[in-house]
């Protein structure tokens, strides 16, 4: 972006270009192609509204969240959508979060990460055919107006304007000399300033579209200031800043004609800072930064012989973030300062003609504010003043002494503890003495493999006394009335038996308010011991089966607090708290296993040495963070203790450095960084634009999916993630540094997707970011499907249900029937023969052999009937008969013999299309009957010499039956019933009773000496 106004949390000490002063350099960290970086190269920095830092650079764009990048690049073979462009020459983010990118080889180009990953990225170039479009593929630079349009500086063209909403470019300034357009910057109000290759500058009000130019630029304008500018820049002070290419930076204040020139480089980006200094990139001078309390400049550049320093003097861009970190986009990478490291001063010794590894080991600040420091070569004496240091040598007996442990006694007597014994020190002559019959004590006399770690004034037995450490050697004590040392090697005393001395490896002696003294052992655990009584030390150690125990027993620092209980750092067991009233040790679980000394701030937080770095712990709040100090990840870190001057301010040793800082200007690392979802994918899909939704819902055969996250965060590489998804795990999944929570094979349900992250492991954090999802079921496996199915399940039981009892009731219908046509038909038949019988009986008495001839025919024609009923039932209740072909060679069958009997021409015709159609056995037996009567009617009483029957098929399933004679006919209206019943009782009664059955229309069609026409009509 043009307009790089970022504001910072600290002062930096600069380097005067023309001062030869002593300096105090900030230390660069450094981002690489090694690192993730798509290319080394960065042209341009931004930083969006969700924290991610954007580097565009040479080869693709780059999103960066403190620890992954990732990358956008163009792939020609890669066909996925994606960015169309990979010289990225600026970004700048609108007030919705889209990114748009000025690109060197695709023109404009939008980015919105809200929608799906195939419609994220949008290309803007030019169209020949379409004159609304970009006129070019190369973008510099991007500035929005007040009225959400955005310009574009082009080579070759007065600034384009793009309008957002219609997606149309135009170029509404033409009336000066189209040009190359360097650099933009959208002023207060409606004014557009350009910056040409020539011409100087340009400024467009955006709403009226009237420009103006300096006139000067038009005609021979050689020894002008900034012909060419390439940056542009408004101060908070409202200064204008303008960089030319004659290597020289102009200052214009605010309501002032005149500029004022810096001799510089040629600076390709501005950005200023809280206090006010203006950071510039240059192109061959690394970075220069104003002063405006001075009104210098200063650089800072690369070199190779000095770690921490700019990654190269080649730079292209120059960003503060909202935290206050600079980023420094160069050709060989990024170089970023953080402000949060600002307060740790680093003090490195200088080098001795001996060139031997310095190791410090104490310090000590007097009352005129002179700092000592105790070191493996002597000691370091550094002035109020801050002038040089004064290296003093310490040396006995023709021996260099190393200095361990400095102590002031309350008569005055200053004491330093050596790896040689205990002296008192005349910092004036810097001449050492041991004290009065040391030479006598075989142990203190000459240490040998150990050194003084610990110095405090107790007494004992009613005698002052010195309580000295000499690590690995128990403890001593010099008897400052008998004038003489008590050690282990005193047989008479035996002061390891009498005091309890478990530990031959003690590192410290400290004194409470109480005037207890503590000892923290190697081995042994926590010491408390109470010199003046004579007592036995007694010990606090770990105990596995208690809680409440210290954590481990190797004890190295302690420090009470002003409730009166004690902090107490333990090597391999972390940071502890002690309570004495309730003898309960507390484990601080978020602690580094390896804590060395500690100290305490006004405020009453824990600064720890582990692991090399600097650890707090924030006891209000109860919040532990690490200062990932860069400076010590390249020469070991600091060791040791932490001291603590009268004026609160903190001091660490290293190898041939130290460390001093003011907690009270230290801002503290948020703990709790927020989280954001960057990408939910199925089945390795990217379905980003679903993190949009209150509720993910995924259909069943989606359950194969990745949600990837991240916090942005730049205070160091300690960030740690855990997520749980409820519905699915126990609990909280540690997933330390990895940014994607993959699942698969999920049942169908709710679920809800928590993440979190935390500056230190083990922190407890309450804040998290959640995701709804939703897997529905398949649709065999919802509620609504097994009402469904029980449903049908139901409806197949209760239609089997029914069709049963309609069979029962068809049987029982079937057997009413059958006994109705016994009744009807043989039963009257069997009546009538029995009447027949009697008469027969009766002629035969009578002896009237005529009659009885007449009445025995009778019986027999009945009984032959009967016959043919019982025949005619048995045929229509058959099921193999179901079919229309039966029918027709039953009736065949039937009518042929009895129409040849009398002579009667019959004919039977049969739609072919009736071949295999079933009728139902009710159907059935009823048109058969039908048929049957009609036919028999026919051949009995209709005297006729033609006797057709025609069977149809018509449309719908409707069939036809037809029935002709010509016959002597009859009158339907006015014939007895008698004449039309046979013997059996089957007449007209029964055509029409069996023809409603079937609800069938019937029509009798007769007349006296016309024949008859019966006709049936019904559906199947």
């Amino acid at each position: 972006m043009l307009c790089h106004i970022r504001f910072v949390l600290f002062v930096f000490l600069f380097v005067p270009i023309s001062a030869g002063a002593q300096t105090v350099l900030p230390f660069f960290k450094t981002l690489r192609h090694e690192n993730g970086l798509s290319h080394n190269k960065v042209n341009c920095i931004l930083e969006d509204k969700r924290g991610f830092l954007w580097f565009g650079t040479e080869d693709g764009l780059n999103r960066y969240d403190g620890r992954y990048f990732t990358v956008f690049k163009n792939e020609p073979y890669n066909k996925k959508p994606g960015i169309a462009g990979n010289t990225i020459n600026d970004l700048y983010e609108d007030k919705d979060g889209i990114i748009w990118i000025a690109t060197e080889d695709a023109g404009l180009i939008r980015y919105n990460y809200n929608l799906p990953a195939a419609q994220q990225f949008k290309q803007y170039v030019y169209n020949a055919r379409d004159s609304a479009n970009f006129p070019g593929e190369g973008v510099n630079k991007i500035a929005e107006d007040h009225l959400g349009n955005l310009w574009l500086a082009t080579t070759g063209s007065n600034p384009i304007r793009f309008n957002k909403k219609t997606e149309k470019f135009d170029m509404p300034v033409q009336q000066h000399t189209s040009c190359c357009i360097l650099s933009l910057l959208m002023d207060s109000g409606d004014t557009l300033l350009a910056g040409r290759a020539e011409g100087g500058l340009l400024k467009i009000n955006t709403r009226t579209l009237r420009s103006r130019e300096d006139q000067r630029y038009q005609g021979a304008y050689a020894g002008l200031p900034h012909l060419a500018i390439p940056a542009i820049f408004k101060d908070s002070k409202q200064n204008y800043w303008f960089s030319s290419w004659s290597n020289t930076v102009y200052r214009q204040p605010a309501g002032a004609a005149a500029e004022k020139a810096y001799p510089s480089d040629e600076i390709a980006a501005f950005a200023e800072d809280r206090t006010g200094s203006i950071w510039m990139a240059g192109k061959d001078q690394g970075v220069t930064v104003y002063d405006r309390n001075r009104d210098t400049l200063y650089h800072y550049v690369h070199s190779a012989s000095a770690d921490g320093s700019l990654v190269n003097d080649h730079v292209n861009d120059v960003y503060i973030d909202s935290r206050g970190i600079v980023w420094i986009g160069t050709n060989l990478g990024v170089s970023y300062l953080n402000p949060l490291f600002a307060p740790f001063e680093q003090h490195v010794f200088p080098k001795t003609s001996k060139d031997v590894d310095v190791y410090v080991y104490d310090f000590y600040k007097d009352e005129d504010h002179t700092l000592w420091i105790g070191t493996s070569d002597g000691i370091y004496v550094q002035r109020r003043d801050g002038a040089a240091y004064e290296h003093r040598k310490i040396i006995y007996k023709g021996q260099e002494l190393s200095v361990t442990k400095f102590y002031k006694d309350v008569d005055g007597s200053f004491y330093i503890g050596t790896d040689y014994s205990l002296f008192r020190y005349d910092e004036r002559t810097n001449t050492v003495a041991l004290l009065p019959n040391t030479e006598n004590d075989p142990l203190m006399r000459h240490l040998t493999g150990s050194r003084i770690v610990s110095v405090v004034r107790d007494t004992i037995a009613q005698h002052p006394v010195l309580l000295v450490l000499p690590y690995g050697r128990y403890f001593a004590y010099y008897d400052l009335v008998d004038k003489k040392w008590v050690s282990r090697v005193d047989t008479t005393r035996n002061i390891v038996r009498h005091f309890n001395i478990r530990d031959n490896m003690i590192r410290k002696f400290y004194r409470d308010t109480r005037g207890a003294l503590w000892l923290a052992t190697n081995k042994s655990g926590l010491g408390e011991w109470q010199p003046q009584d004579l007592t036995p030390i007694q010990y606090h150690t770990y105990d596995t089966g208690n809680n409440a125990s210290i954590s481990n027993n190797d004890v190295y620092d302690i420090q009470q607090d002003g409730r009166g209980n004690f902090w107490i750092s333990t090597y391999g067991g972390g940071l502890n708290y002690y309570q004495p009233s309730a003898r309960s040790f507390m484990h601080i679980a978020e602690s580094s296993n390896l804590t060395e000394g500690l100290q305490s701030d006004k405020q009453g937080n824990i600064w720890m040495i582990c692991n090399g770095h600097l650890h707090k712990y924030d006891t209000a709040t109860k919040t532990y963070s690490c200062y990932d100090l860069p400076s010590l990840q390249t020469n070991g870190g600091i060791m040791g203790y932490i001291y603590k001057d009268k004026d609160h301010t903190l001091y660490a040793g290293g190898e041939n450095f130290y460390l001093s800082f003011s907690p009270d200007k230290v801002a503290g690392i948020w703990n709790e960084p927020k989280v954001y979802f960057t990408d939910f994918r199925i089945f390795d899909k990217s379905n980003n634009q679903l993190l949009q939704k209150k509720e993910i819902t995924l259909n069943h055969f989606q359950n194969y999916f990745s949600i990837e996250y991240a916090a942005p965060e730049y205070s160091g590489d300690n960030l740690n993630y855990a997520y749980m998804l409820e519905g699915y795990d126990k609990g909280w999944v540690a997933a330390g540094k990895q940014n994607v929570a993959s699942y698969s094979n999920l049942e169908p349900g709710k679920y809800r997707f928590k993440v979190k992250a935390s500056n230190w492991r083990g922190s407890k954090v309450q804040h998290f970011e959640t995701l709804a999802i939703v897997i529905l079921p398949p649709f065999w496996s919802t509620t609504w499907f097994y009402l469904l199915v029980f449903l049908f399940v139901f409806s197949l039981g209760y239609l089997f249900y029914q069709y049963r009892i309609k069979e029962m009731l068809k049987r029982q219908a079937m057997r009413n029937r059958i006994a109705q046509d016994l009744h009807d038909h043989v039963g009257a038949t069997l009546s009538s023969i029995s009447i027949y019988s009697e008469v027969a009986k009766i002629y035969h008495e009578e002896n009237k052999p005529d009659d009885l001839k007449k009445v025995l025919l009778a019986i027999g024609e009945s009984s032959t009937g009967m016959i043919q009923e019982m025949a005619d039932i048995v045929w229509a209740i058959n099921p193999r008969n179901d079919n229309f072909t039966s029918i027709v060679e039953r009736i065949r069958a039937y009518a042929q013999p009895l129409c040849d009997a009398k002579r009667i021409c019959f004919s039977l015709e049969a739609d072919q299309k009736l071949a295999q159609t079933s009728l139902a056995m009710v159907v059935r037996k009823n048109f058969y009957l039908i048929l049957k009567e009609t036919i028999n009617n026919a051949i009995k009483h209709a005297n006729c010499r033609n006797l057709d029957v025609a069977i149809r098929l018509r449309q719908h399933n409707v069939i036809e039956m037809e029935v002709k004679d010509d016959g002597a006919g009859f009158d339907p209206a006015s014939a007895p019933e008698r004449r039309l019943e046979s013997l059996s009782g089957n007449g007209l009664v029964n055509l029409k009773h069996r023809a409603d059955e079937l609800n069938a229309r019937l029509d009798i069609n007769s007349a006296p000496g016309a024949g008859c026409a019966i006709r049936l009509i019904f559906n199947i």
